[in-house]
């Protein structure tokens, strides 16, 4: 979004800065500029609605505050929150997925509600995975990218931007988050840690390559700067949560064919135990 300045000092953010949000006539750097054609009119109606709810959701206290620590300790504010996102993923995606966890009623208070709430010790393993891999991971990429393409404008570096980020950043993350969630999940070993990547990877792949345009339009459309960072934590969330769920619904159904096989097989060699004995009765 191209965000204005008419040099108003009564707001502190520098992108909601314009003067009860830029109300007709429009100024920018104190000239006015008067509107031409009704397409120009509703650009400066949807600009002013953007700006208010910038504006509005830059007022709230904790916001402010978590922008503040943003500002001030960037890396560990972003460990922090991709911490906390990744140990309620797990427990969302233990709900969605239906997952059963069984406590007797005999078992500690802790124990109980920590069945009730669907949480183990897999949703602290993705807290550390969020806390110590991820977040340093994106913030350092991130890093690198804006000094790559600092300073460039032009169109034809928005398209190496944006090829860069679907294509080396992309790939990484992907990458990394598959191989940390089959250790997570027990794998051990080359072989074991290498099939469960190539299972998800091509398709988890494919849907980053399709969210990650639309989520760029949108954060720079719609979300203040100082939040790009905590809106795209929570598409990443969306997005691990929905993998999740799958791994986990693809592992209760495994469960449960591995079940049934053994019925299946303990229910014939009992029944074939039963037929010789009885034609050993039938000779006697």
């Amino acid at each position: 979004m191209t965000l204005l300045d008419c040099g108003c000092v009564e707001h502190p953010y520098p992108y909601c800065c314009a003067h009860e949000f830029h109300e007709a006539p429009l100024y920018r750097n104190s000239r006015m500029i008067v509107p031409k054609g009704l397409k120009t009119q509703y650009n400066i109606l949807k600009f002013n609605c953007l700006s208010k709810l910038s504006f509005n959701l830059m007022e709230n206290p904790l916001v402010a505050r978590y922008v503040a620590a943003l500002v001030a300790r960037p890396l560990l504010t972003k460990c922090y929150t991709s911490g906390v996102l990744g140990f309620f993923q797990e427990i969302l995606a233990n709900h969605i997925a239906g997952v059963k966890f069984k406590c007797s009623k005999d078992a500690a208070l802790s124990a109980r509600i920590m069945a009730a709430c669907k949480m183990d010790g897999r949703a602290v393993k993705m807290a550390l995975y969020g806390f110590f891999i991820s977040a340093p991971m994106n913030h350092y990429m991130n890093l690198w990218m804006q000094k790559w393409f600092a300073g460039r404008t032009s169109l034809k570096s928005k398209i190496g931007h944006l090829c860069a980020q679907m294509f080396l950043v992309a790939p990484i993350q992907t990458l990394v988050f598959l191989v940390s969630m089959a250790f997570i999940g027990g794998a051990r070993g080359g072989k074991e840690i290498l099939s469960r990547v190539r299972m998800g990877y091509v398709k988890m792949l494919t849907l980053t390559w399709l969210i990650q345009p639309s989520a760029s339009f949108v954060a720079t459309r719609f979300v203040p700067a100082p939040l790009w960072s905590l809106f795209f934590n929570l598409v990443g969330f969306s997005v691990g949560t929905y993998f999740n769920v799958k791994i986990k619904k693809q592992a209760m159904m495994v469960k449960d064919a591995k079940k049934k096989h053994r019925r299946d097989s303990s229910s014939s060699s009992s029944s074939s135990g039963s037929s010789s004995s009885s034609s050993s009765d039938d000779e006697k």
